[in-house]
Parts: C-alpha cells; structure tokens; sequence
C-alpha cells in the first residue's frame, strides 16, 4: 500500500468534512446535505474475444457519496468513492486516491472545494473536475482535467474524468462567461498499470521478436513533473451566450496527461563477459502542451449543430516501439517523441424528433478529424486520422425504460465499436441495467483504433441504488 497516495486522498477529505461538519455554523451554514449511491457491476467477454474469451473482464462495487453545505455566498463541496475491484484493475496515479498493491480497492477523492460568489465575480479553490466543449464523449479541447484509462468495459466518458487541484476565478453576466484557472499541481491520468488488469497487455506488449519486455507496474516508475511553481498549468475559457449560438474559446498550458514511452534495452554478460541482450525496460516521461481551441453550438429547428476544434503548436507526438527498438539494436540514436503541430476537429449535429408512432427521439451524429504537420512514419499514429460516431436514445413506459446505442467507425483501417444499454428504472432509486460492448478489428485484420480492444467485447450487468 502506498502511503504518500493515502495521504494524498485521506487529509483534503479530512479537513474539508471537518469544515462541513463542524465549522458550519461559524460559516452561516443554512443547509448541509449528503447523497449517495451504490453500484455493482460485473462484465463477461463475448464470444468473439480471443485470449480473454468468456472471462469477466469486469467486477466492481463502488460506494460515492456526496457531501455539500451551503452558507452565505458560498457552498463546500466534497465527493468521493469506494471501490472493490474483484479483478484487482485498479491503478493509482498518486494524486487522485489510496489504491491496494492488488488493485483490489480503492479510495478516491475525486472533487472537494469551496464555492464563493459575490456579484459577478465567483472563486473555486481545491479540487475540481474541469469539462470543456461541445463534443460528445469524444476529447477535442477538454484537456484539463485527465482521465483513469484503465479500463475500457461499460465505461463512460464523464464518470472516468479526475479532478484537478485548482483555483478557479470567475466573471460571470448574463451573456458571458470568463473562467481563470490557476493549477499548481500536474494530475496524470490513471493508466492500466496493474499487474491484475487484462488491459495492461493491450499497452505494454510482452515481448518483442522473442526478447521479454519489462514495463512500469506503479505511477512513479514514470519521470513525473517535480511539484515546482514552475511546473504549474494554467487555463483559460471565454464563452458567451446569445440567442444565435453559444462560443466559447480556450487557451491551455500545461502537461499532457500520459506519459511517452521509451524502449531501452537490456543487456547481460555471458560466461566470456561478452554483452547479449536481454530484453527491454519500458520507461515514461511526461512532456509539456499547449493548447487553443474553440467551440460553438448553433439552434437550427429542431437540430443543433455543434462545431470544435483545438490547435496544439509543437506537441510531442509518440515515436513507435518498432522504430525505438530498431534503432537500439542498430545501436543508433532514437527519439522517445518529436514535436509537431496537432490540429484536431469536430462537426457534430443532435436532433431531437417526435415520431408519429415511437414517439420522440434523440439522434447525435460527430466527424472528428486529428491532423499532425510534418509527418514521419516512425511517428505511432496516421498523418491523418478521422472517424464518425453515432448515438441514439429513446425511452419508454413512461420514462422508466430507456434504450441507447452509439457507435464508432474510424477509416484508417476500418476498426470499429459499439455500445448498447438498457436502463430500467424499478423506483426511484433502484435502477438496473446491461450493457453491450463490441470492438471489431478493421479490414485485412488491421487493429486500428478499435480493434486492439477485441477481447474486451463483453456483456455486462450493472445495478444500481441512489439514496
């Protein structure tokens, strides 16, 4: 058990639950609230899984609870969780909670600060989820906050996001918005580190060529920033809100969430002190970006057009395992990544349509495209990656019944997933549900972006009570 990660989680948790339980009253506290809920879920794979076909590939029970007390001009707000992982997937990034050397539980802290308004002007100081744009579970300028990647069964996009330690300054009118963050701490996104974790294979390969390769099973395996003012990261969103459309633009400078792999290899000695290889070590290091970047929503009718794109000038882009490993046995000089422009972009539509038989309908559509200038082929992606998404909702039985389904297609290789969940809502606060997953691999048995993930094709039950 790591205790610097323990601390990290319990003592902000402790201080602000202090502030909320018995610093109220000398806060003018008016009302002091706490919800929760109580999850359990369990994924099988599908048949068309290989290596992992007819396991489970997931098992949790996570208990999260919310506490919130208000007072005059401001509110404390403290929620975190506690997760059991039969599996033992769980990770920590050692920022975001206590995690078990099995990876069998977890506690995670995932937001506590304070509100205060006054006016047009509002502080939010400690930590934060940050969610940025318009796009549909799909990250295009919502680069703040980072996320926990280790898993990718019955998972959703919002629930997975981490918080950050921030301040927060906000202008606030009618018609616009100026928000100011200030973060001193860089937060990685959790990886799937754990020795127990099917998807640690799918990031790490074993072995190359027959030589074993040896990988990070623990975050400070990594070359973490050193918590330094310089380190810090710092951003920036203006949006402004009229009856034509809503615009927001954004400026972020800091560290991308995961790290940049490098391959070194692994030399012994022989009987006659002559030097073999072994294999390779796998190391990472984080490295700084900056980001520009707008959006815009735009009410046509019964559509909505939603459009987003972000520039990132001179971002280090992942050089391949292949290329690294190569030159390490040519015994020449490989880069771990090199820097390029980045230009990723969104268009995207929701229309919500009330059919004469079915009823009303809710149907969201995106193309996304991620352009790099300068292309190498030793570079670990495309010059030019795009793909289309498609998701559609509908409910029935008087809202307690609802049934959803999205889907992915990118057209480098032609891999593709897909996810369809049903919801049934018993009361009030039991809701049950299942959920499909399938990943399939692209033409001429390419992986591409979906198809890595084949095994993890799963079906999966999920119940869970509010109170």
């Amino acid at each position: 058990m790591n205790k610097h990660s323990f601390l990290t989680a319990i003592t902000p948790a402790i201080a602000l639950a202090a502030i909320t339980l018995f610093s109220a009253p000398t806060l003018y506290a008016q009302e002091t609230t706490f919800n929760g809920s109580l999850t359990t879920k369990a994924g099988v794979s599908l048949a068309n899984s290989h290596d992992l076909k007819h396991d489970f590939v997931l098992g949790q029970t996570i208990f999260d609870g919310t506490i919130k007390t208000f007072f005059d001009e401001g509110m404390v707000y403290v929620n975190g969780q506690l997760v059991h992982d039969a599996i033992g997937t769980q990770a920590s990034n050692g920022m975001s909670g206590f995690v078990a050397d099995d990876g069998s539980f977890a506690l995670k802290l995932r937001e506590a600060y304070i509100d205060w308004k006054t006016g047009i002007f509002a502080l939010r100081i400690g930590r934060q989820i940050v969610s940025w744009g318009k796009a549909d579970d799909i990250q295009i300028t919502d680069v703040v906050s980072p996320f926990d990647e280790s898993s990718v069964v019955a998972n959703d996009y919002n629930e997975s996001k981490l918080g950050v330690d921030a301040v927060r300054l906000s202008v606030l009118t009618d018609k616009a918005q100026v928000d100011a963050y200030y973060i001193p701490f860089f937060t990685p996104s959790i990886l799937p580190i754990a020795s127990k974790n099917p998807l640690r294979s799918r990031v790490f390969p074993s072995n190359v060529d027959g030589l074993d390769v040896y990988s990070p099973y623990y975050y400070d395996n990594f070359d973490l920033p050193k918590k330094r003012l310089s380190n810090s990261e710092y951003a920036l969103r203006a949006s402004l809100y009229t009856s034509v459309m809503d615009l927001s633009l954004y400026g972020f400078y800091g560290w991308d969430d995961t790290p940049f792999f490098k391959y070194s290899p692994l030399m012994y000695e022989d009987a006659n002190d002559d030097p073999n290889l072994e294999g390779f070590t796998v190391s990472g290091k984080y490295r700084r970006m900056a980001m520009v970047g707008a959006d815009a929503a735009i009410p046509v009718g019964d559509f909505v057009f939603r459009l987003e794109t972000a520039y990132f000038p001179k971002r280090h882009i992942q050089t391949s395992a292949d290329y690294q490993i190569e030159k390490s046995l040519n015994e020449e000089h490989s880069y771990t990544s090199r820097r390029r422009d980045q230009l990723l972009s969104l268009v995207g539509v929701d229309w919500t349509y009330s059919f004469p038989i079915i009823g009303s309908l809710t149907i969201t559509a995106q193309y996304i495209s991620d352009y790099v200038f300068n292309y190498k082929n030793y570079l670990d992606r495309k010059r030019y990656e795009h793909q289309v998404t498609l998701s559609v909702e509908k409910s029935f039985l008087n809202e307690t019944l609802t049934v959803s389904g999205s889907g992915a297609l990118e057209f480098c290789a032609c891999s593709a997933a897909g996810e369809v969940e049903v919801d049934y809502q018993l009361n009030d606060a039991i809701t049950l549900s299942m959920i499909g997953d399938i990943y399939i691999k692209g033409t001429q048995g390419r992986d591409g972006t979906y198809g890595l993930y084949r095994d993890f094709s799963s079906l999966t039950l999920k119940g869970k009570v509010s109170f």
